[in-house]
């Protein structure tokens, strides 16, 4: 985990990763987050594919832009949070203009709040942000693998990607959680709406969810497995053997 989400799959990514294949030419998270699974790859197994990210929410998008920029990385590591600059950073966020800025109080209140109270402040100390400063060169490979990054809605980047050797890795905000997650348009009417859209793409996905009443019926000729975790039953759903 290179930063602290709600929703992050860092913990599961030894259950998803091995049902990734292996034979696509590109790779895409449209609900990209902080990308627990794209980091978790063995990218020896996928030397030729190109990877995007992609997320609704503007303040993700930015950060992911900034992670891969030096300058930015020196910026971080010159900053020291109090917890009086970290509530600070919530004000910012409304009014500040500069991306580097913006970047910089978005990854605070991430490392800095309980994950799932990241909407307002509640801060647990700064430990995170300053593992952060040694944990990003661990990363900064991986980060290079992405090719582009994106702010779009989910459907509007499955639509740009779709092919037959793509593969969509899909973790949307699940069933009835969905106000656990900011700045995005994710409702209970959007599961239905997204079976509609993977049903019909020519590329592979792998979907995680918990279960909900309906669910197999939405996707009626996919294959579901199932882990138990501290938190729930996590299912991962496929359109391929």
């Amino acid at each position: 985990m290179l930063i602290p989400y709600v929703g992050e799959k860092t913990e599961i990514a030894n259950f998803i990763t091995p049902h990734i294949p292996t034979d696509m030419l590109t790779y895409v998270e449209p609900f990209g987050g902080m990308c627990g699974v794209f980091f978790s790859l063995d990218f020896a197994k996928y030397r030729k594919v190109n990877f995007i990210y992609n997320d609704q929410n503007r303040l993700n998008y930015i950060l992911f832009k900034k992670l891969k920029e030096e300058n930015f990385i020196s910026l971080v590591k010159d900053t020291s949070v109090t917890e009086e600059v970290y509530k600070q950073c919530f004000k910012q966020l409304i009014t500040e203009k500069d991306e580097d800025k913006i970047a910089l109080n978005w990854l605070i209140i991430l490392c800095c709040s309980s994950p799932h109270q990241i909407d307002k402040p509640s801060w647990v100390g700064n430990d995170e942000f300053e593992i952060f400063k040694f944990k990003h060169s661990a990363y900064s490979y991986h980060l290079n693998k992405i090719n582009e990054i994106h702010n779009l809605d989910y459907k509007e980047v499955i639509k740009m990607y779709d092919s037959k050797d793509t593969f969509f890795y899909i973790d949307p905000p699940y069933w009835g959680k969905e106000n656990k997650h900011i700045n995005h348009s994710f409702t209970k009417e959007s599961h239905i709406e997204l079976a509609s859209v993977l049903n019909n793409i020519e590329g592979r996905f792998i979907l995680s969810y918990y279960h909900f009443d309906g669910l197999e019926e939405l996707y009626p000729t996919c294959t579901i497995d199932s882990i138990m975790t501290i938190v729930g039953t996590e299912l991962l759903i496929k359109n391929y053997q």
